[in-house]
């Protein structure tokens, strides 16, 4: 028993960003929500990238939970739940997205212990119960009734060396590291509501070069350009905004909003140019110039607007 205490311990783990975080992969990245949730001001941005610093985390779980691609490896917040049942505790209200993925699996009666629900877990319930009406589900149940403890009975000998064999493997589950004993995906709430998608994905074919920064960054594939098509697949998308942060055009940008997983397709229209006569693509049907051209073009324009102002300035000062 002593050799397996000390396996346990050498098992402690300390919270880590990974490296398919939005920062990691980009410094133009804007997201901060490990940050903003962290109680302790654990997580800071060094030369733009969040690092946690051990010294000061709790073990809270916050970040894990908030991270919008689950990049973030450690711990998830201990959660009290009894015969499918959640035990409300006061102090530590879920996020959204976690109580989401709890009623998937199940769990869709909250226990209140108290004689008054707190403010924070009524704000949460009422946000949470429209965004599941929303989604085509029932509330959760809230009770005042305390679930019974499992019932134990008495045992042959055999059956208590199962039953302590089964309980030590779950201490064992429940003290190795997270990589071990939980898939970081299982947060992604679009996976256990396929038939929604989350946000809205907002492309300006005006502003669009096709230029596939977007596509090679998303870390959930949302965006895909191939030689006849731009494709639009919102369902997977959480709202991370890296797609938005390093589009050079500022042609996308993104909101939060429920509603029916749909794929939007963007014809790309193959043309010649008629200034360098080169063949360029484009999803901008009416666009007549290729963009170095259409730059070019934009470039000048510019210069002689500067210059036209400058001599009405000339002008005004002889006057």
């Amino acid at each position: 028993m002593g050799f397996l205490i000390r396996w346990l311990e050498s098992l402690d783990y300390d919270y880590k960003i990974l490296s398919h975080c939005s920062r990691y992969k980009s410094p133009l990245s804007s997201c901060t929500e490990c940050i903003a949730h962290c109680p302790t001001e654990a997580i800071q941005l060094q030369t733009g990238k969040p690092v946690i610093h051990a010294a000061d985390c709790i073990d809270c779980g916050k970040c894990v939970v908030s991270c919008p691609v689950q990049a973030v490896e450690g711990f998830l917040p201990r959660r009290s739940i009894i015969n499918k049942q959640y035990i409300m505790d006061s102090d530590n209200t879920p996020t959204l997205n976690e109580l989401l993925v709890y009623y998937k699996k199940g769990i869709t009666t909250i226990v209140c212990t108290e004689k008054y629900m707190s403010a924070a877990w009524e704000e949460t319930l009422e946000q949470v119960n429209q965004l599941l009406i929303q989604l085509g589900e029932k509330p959760f149940t809230i009770s005042n009734e305390q679930p019974p403890s499992p019932h134990h009975e008495s045992m042959t000998r055999r059956e208590l060396l199962f039953t302590w064999e089964k309980e030590l493997k779950q201490f064992a589950k429940k003290m190795t590291p997270a990589k071990w004993r939980f898939n970081h995906e299982n947060l992604d709430v679009a996976k256990h509501y396929p038939d929604y998608q989350f946000v809205h994905i907002y492309l300006d074919k005006s502003k669009c070069t096709l230029c596939k920064a977007c596509q090679m960054l998303c870390p959930k594939s949302c965006l895909q350009i191939n030689e006849t098509n731009f494709t639009l697949v919102a369902q997977q998308c959480s709202n991370c905004l890296l797609c938005q942060d390093i589009c050079p055009e500022n042609a996308i940008s993104l909101k939060k909003m429920i509603s029916t997983a749909t794929t939007e397709k963007q014809p790309i229209y193959t043309k010649e140019c008629p200034c360098c006569e080169k063949t360029y693509q484009t999803i901008n049907e009416i666009q007549q110039l290729c963009v170095a051209c259409q730059k070019k073009q934009q470039f000048s324009s510019s210069i002689i607007e500067q210059s036209i102002n400058c001599k009405k300035e000339e002008s005004s000062w002889q006057i």
